[in-house]
């Protein structure tokens, strides 16, 4: 079935290194444009659910719409020579002959980044189509949670063998990321290992919520709903448990101090969600999160300490980034409307910080400040509104759903982890966290209105 063949894409996309290199993002969107052909198909044979969400979902598809229409035109000739970049006369004449001048420094990338934006819309709408099922909707998740805890779960096997290699990863790799003293497998970077195992932990908690919301009436004897926890959620679902405890050491064995605050925040945001419509005694939520900390300090004790630790040694990478933010600004100054082209920040950068004429610098390390310099003002708050609407009807749907509520709360809680870690970082411009994403987003979109709501 298609979603079928959606959830194993995305289960599988962490291990080729995020999805980051070229060869492994396009056998991505390819995978993800055969799954939509796979669904237009079934549809039109009777097969699957109707097309759900065209009207509903109208003002998010107008906003995206328009941002890819204004991709295609940074990266052509279509726009009107007074918008083009000046780099192009200059290059034209170095070489002696006419180019057609773009506003886009650097088409090619342009290209490439949308086709990966229109693979990641097309996994957030089948996630809608199939997401309206709750059968699906839980399924998905769940299956997320747990491919996310033994992906994961690979990586600290690694860290305790110390392998000369595993599987395609090669032994300078595997040396590389375990030198440093931080758990970055499958990724190159531990800061998006944080973001995605946080995303995982995020789901694997909010499904254990959801298993568990039914047990607390308050008829029910205490010893009771303590009985009921345990056979329900801890026996039936022990696969969850065990990854919310995978997922959570390897956050903290990641060492990163943006991700693990993020993480959490996204957890608190995942409560005030699902408490939307029931709100417990403060005594109950005291009790709990007391557990909660006692518990976060028998298991990962040692790993807060190592966390402690680098949050008040501080680093050069700091200040780095600060830089990258400044010169950004410059760029987003000299620009705002028209932006310099999506998928041109390396190429533009150098023109700003001329101090080494030698360094590479690839991204921004802000998602949000990325997308204004590359596509503008207006483009990239036009995309930026339609994933917040998404994650308003979730916040909202938490609120007014009396089942399944904690499928939209779940997609809540990671958005929050996910935008805020954009804004100081850039983990949504790794292919293999967004379709992670856009799947939990989709699923909590079509489960935040009534099954009576087309």
């Amino acid at each position: 079935m298609p979603f079928v063949a959606l959830l194993v894409v995305v289960c599988l996309a962490p291990l080729p290194y995020g999805a980051v290199e070229i060869g492994a993002w396009s056998a991505l969107c390819l995978a993800v444009g055969l799954c939509l052909v796979a669904w237009a198909a079934s549809v039109a044979m009777g097969k699957a659910p109707s097309v759900w969400g065209f009207r509903r979902l109208r003002w998010p598809l107008l906003l995206f719409l328009l941002t890819a229409a204004w991709i295609i035109v940074q990266i052509t000739a279509l726009s009107p020579e007074a918008w083009h970049h000046p780099l192009w006369t200059l290059a034209g004449s170095a070489l002696g002959e006419t180019l057609r001048g773009r506003i886009s420094l650097d088409p090619q990338e342009g290209y490439f980044g949308l086709i990966r934006l229109v693979a990641y819309a097309a996994v957030f709408w089948l996630a809608t189509q199939y997401g309206r099922d709750s059968r699906w909707a839980n399924l998905a998740l769940r299956t997320l949670a747990w491919a996310a805890g033994l992906a994961a779960g690979l990586g600290l096997v690694i860290w305790a063998l110390r392998p000369d290699g595993f599987l395609w990863y090669s032994p300078a790799f595997i040396a590389r990321i375990l030198q440093g003293g931080r758990l970055a497998f499958p990724f190159v970077n531990p800061d998006h290992l944080a973001a995605f195992a946080g995303m995982g932990l995020i789901c694997a908690v909010g499904m254990l919520a959801g298993e568990a919301r039914g047990l607390w009436r308050p008829e029910t004897p205490g010893r009771e709903k303590v009985r009921r926890l345990l056979e329900n959620v801890c026996v039936k679902r022990w696969y969850l448990v065990l990854a919310a405890v995978v997922l959570a050491a390897v956050t903290l064995l990641s060492l990163s101090r943006a991700g693990l605050l993020v993480t959490a925040l996204g957890l608190v945001a995942l409560a005030a969600a699902l408490m939307r419509r029931s709100r417990p005694r403060a005594s109950v939520l005291l009790s709990w999160l007391t557990v909660v900390l006692i518990a976060a300090a028998a298991l990962f004790g040692p790993s807060l300490a190592r966390l402690g630790d680098r949050i008040a040694a501080g680093d050069l990478a700091s200040e780095k980034r600060l830089t990258i933010y400044a010169h950004t600004a410059e760029a987003i100054a000299a620009s705002p409307w028209l932006g310099y082209g999506y998928g041109s920040f390396a190429d533009l950068y150098g023109m700003y910080d001329t101090d080494d004429v030698n360094q590479t610098v690839e991204s921004a390390h802000s998602t949000v400040l990325e997308n204004v310099v590359e596509l503008g003002l207006p483009a990239a708050t036009a995309l930026d509104a339609a994933i917040l609407l998404a994650v308003f009807w979730c916040w909202r749907g938490a609120g007014q759903r009396r089942r399944d509520q904690h499928l939209p709360a779940v997609a809540t809680g990671v958005s929050v982890q996910l935008l805020i870690h954009s804004m100081v970082d850039f983990p949504l411009q790794i292919p293999a966290i967004t379709i992670f994403f856009m799947v939990v987003l989709g699923v909590g979109v079509a489960q935040s209105f009534s099954s009576t709501e087309i």
